[in-house]
């Protein structure tokens, strides 16, 4: 029955509408303010753990922000808006594309990921958070196993890519090593031939 509520209340809080909360907006946007990167965001799982999670307050605009890069790309945002109403406070949850180029290493496959399931740890901190409650664990096992399905494809092919990079490495250093061989025997070749014979009797040739 308790998971059926969390479930319930973190729908409502991803939708337009938002979810209402019994403080006021400056009490709920202090709350969220010190939520960091959350459990789950850490360490993203499966194909999404090249990506780096970042948070951020932001007191101007009421409101606090995921950002998730790759190698310096802007891959997207969750914001967490906070807006008064009456006595209380509505939290909205939405997502964000970044500005990094889609066909950019698998920047489009890591939105899909990030809004359809990170979206749901952000969810569930937010509201675990200003309900006073623990975040729920089986909540972030779901997600981990989610994106780790989703991305199977994703990991293996960097796998494979990491090896082929590794194995151009290697073959490029062995043929740097067999070049700077064969100009240090070149070298003690052309040195040998500047030197005056000298033969086994002890006298030097003329």
């Amino acid at each position: 029955m308790r998971k059926m509520i969390i479930g319930l209340a973190a729908l409502l809080l991803s939708a337009c509408g938002g979810q209402d909360y019994p403080m006021t907006a400056s009490e709920a946007f202090n709350s969220l303010s010190s939520i960091g990167t959350t459990p789950g965001m850490d360490s993203l799982p499966g194909g999404l753990s090249p990506v780096n999670a970042s948070f951020e307050s932001i007191p101007g605009d009421n409101a606090v922000v995921w950002k998730f890069t790759h190698e310096g790309e802007d891959i997207g945002k969750i914001i967490a808006k906070v807006d008064p109403n009456g006595s209380a406070s509505t939290v909205t949850v939405y997502y964000v594309d970044g500005s990094a180029p889609g066909d950019h290493w698998r920047n489009e496959a890591a939105r899909r990921l990030i809004k359809g399931q990170i979206q749901r740890l952000a969810v569930e901190a937010v509201d675990a958070k200003l309900t006073n409650r623990p975040f729920d664990e089986a909540l972030k096992k779901d997600v981990d196993i989610q994106v780790t399905m989703a991305s199977v494809g994703s990991v293996m092919e960097d796998a494979s890519k990491s090896m082929d990079e590794a194995a151009a490495r290697f073959h490029e250093n062995d043929r740097e090593r067999e070049v700077s061989q064969a100009q240090s025997e070149a070298a003690r070749a052309s040195r040998a031939v500047g030197r005056p014979m000298t033969d086994l009797s002890g006298s030097s040739s003329r």
